[in-house]
């Protein structure tokens, strides 16, 4: 009997012990509080811009051919090299074309001696007419004599006539052979750099061959295909800032020229040309560029890190973000307006001096306990 009755004093003082590690428990099962980023909502100035890409082009690339024929005796620049607008630089053998001015030039005279002598005709063609009308009058000639003279002077003005014409067509010959002479020698029709050369010296060339490629590099364009969602904003004499893979770091600058008016079907965007400025010659036709347009500066948006956006899609206009409130996230809800390098402009939903919760985690949400680090 004295056995049980000490059991039970035993037992009885287990029972507390048991309470106590239940209430410790229950605290150490709380969840401790989510660290998180804050940064504190501040209006600042937000630059909007539309992203472009595509290829830089020349509004001065021409392709030379030969107008005449013949073989080629000299080419007098290399690719690459820059040569003046109306500088030589390809010549043909002149050889035949020299003896068909000289040819040409003989027949002009031959033509203004013929005429010469037309007029030598018609002159005494003339005379001879007026001796026969004075002598019809007195009776020294008949009636026939009279016409015969009339004929033959209305024949020495058709002599003079032909002869002229001759003449003209003679001296047109010896312009069409001087100017043959002429295109012997090919003249850059603009100023530019030798992009290709499409024949050697040695070649037979004959019109319409092509014989180089000039292309002039300080009149580039930068054309880009943008989405009609873009368009909106953009307007001709806006600045552009664009970099090529050629000079990592460095941005060139530019303006809007035109946006087309036409969009098309397939893609659904407008071509924008963009003048390229190139003063120290660096950006060439054909280089891929890649930039933005300066559409647009808020001075007082309220601006945000795009990671701290929650939101179904880059292209949703609505999202969501949290906040710091007593030691708590809250939960807000946000409409965006513009994004530029991985930040966002928020229209709705913050003001300035909220604490954003800066970063997404899985372990925010409505009523969560948390912390700053």
């Amino acid at each position: 009997m004295k056995a049980f009755l000490l059991l039970v004093p035993a037992a009885a003082l287990t029972l507390p012990g048991c309470r106590t590690n239940e209430t410790a428990a229950a605290v150490t099962s709380e969840p401790a509080p989510a660290l998180v980023k804050l940064i504190p909502v501040q209006p600042q100035a937000f630059s909007a811009t539309v992203p472009i890409t595509g290829t830089l082009v020349s509004t001065s690339q021409v392709e030379v051919k030969a107008e005449t024929t013949g073989r080629v005796v000299r080419f007098a620049r290399e690719e690459g090299e820059r040569v003046a607008a109306g500088e030589a630089v390809v010549w043909v053998d002149e050889t035949n074309y020299q003896l068909a001015v000289s040819q040409a030039e003989a027949a002009v005279k031959v033509a203004q001696a013929a005429l010469e002598k037309t007029r030598v005709a018609e002159a005494h063609a003339g005379s001879e007419l007026e001796r026969s009308r004075n002598l019809e009058k007195s009776g020294g000639i008949t009636d026939r004599d009279l016409k015969a003279a009339e004929v033959a002077e209305r024949d020495a003005r058709a002599q003079v006539a032909l002869g002229e014409a001759q003449l003209e067509q003679a001296q047109a010959a010896a312009e069409t052979a001087r100017k043959r002479l002429r295109d012997a020698v090919i003249h850059a029709p603009v100023a530019g750099e030798i992009q290709n050369k499409h024949v050697r010296v040695g070649a037979y060339v004959e019109a319409p061959t092509a014989l180089f490629s000039l292309v002039d590099n300080s009149r580039l364009e930068l054309e880009s295909l943008v989405a009609t969602s873009e368009l909106a904003p953009i307007r001709a004499g806006q600045s552009v800032a664009f970099t090529v893979n050629s000079y990592p770091g460095m941005s060139f600058g530019g303006r809007v020229i035109e946006v087309n008016p036409a969009i098309d079907q397939q893609t659904r965007s407008a071509k924008v040309r963009i003048q390229a400025a190139n003063r120290d010659g660096r950006l060439r036709a054909g280089m891929f560029a890649q930039g933005e347009i300066l559409v647009g500066v808020q001075p007082n948006a309220i601006v945000v890190p795009a990671d701290a956006v929650y939101r179904d899609d880059r292209t949703a206009r609505e999202g969501f973000v949290f906040v710091y409130d007593q030691d708590k996230a809250a939960r807000r809800a946000v409409r965006i307006g513009r994004e530029k390098q991985g930040a966002l402009e928020i229209i709705e939903g913050l003001k300035t001096g909220d604490l954003l919760i800066a970063e997404q985690s899985i372990e925010i949400a409505e009523g969560v306990r948390v912390q700053p680090r």
